[in-house]
């Protein structure tokens, strides 16, 4: 475990980081929605917040967020020319997009 403190995240960080992630976005590969970890209670937090200091503390994320889902989405650029398209997306699970 690491001694130094200033390494670890702290509860205002993550409440920053929350506060700004965007709702109403395609979950992850968790299955899980943003607003489940913005929304989700102080407890929900706490477990959160101990997750990212046991990554920091092992060096490790979890096998898990390695793992992505790429998906091709057609996509018009302008409503009045009829041009698609296609946009790679990458589907991590949501809580990766917090690291």
């Amino acid at each position: 475990m690491t001694d130094d403190n200033e390494d670890m995240i702290t509860t205002e960080e993550l409440n920053k980081v929350l506060k700004h992630a965007k709702n109403r976005k395609s979950c992850g590969l968790d299955n899980l929605p943003m607003e489940l970890w913005k929304f989700g209670g102080n407890e929900l937090k706490m477990h959160t917040l101990e997750l990212f200091i046991k990554i920091i503390d092992k060096n490790q994320m979890p096998q898990e967020w390695e793992t992505g889902m790429a998906i091709y989405i057609k996509k018009e650029q302008k409503a009045n020319v009829k041009i698609t398209e296609e946009l790679l997306y990458c589907l991590q699970p949501t809580n990766y997009l917090q690291t």
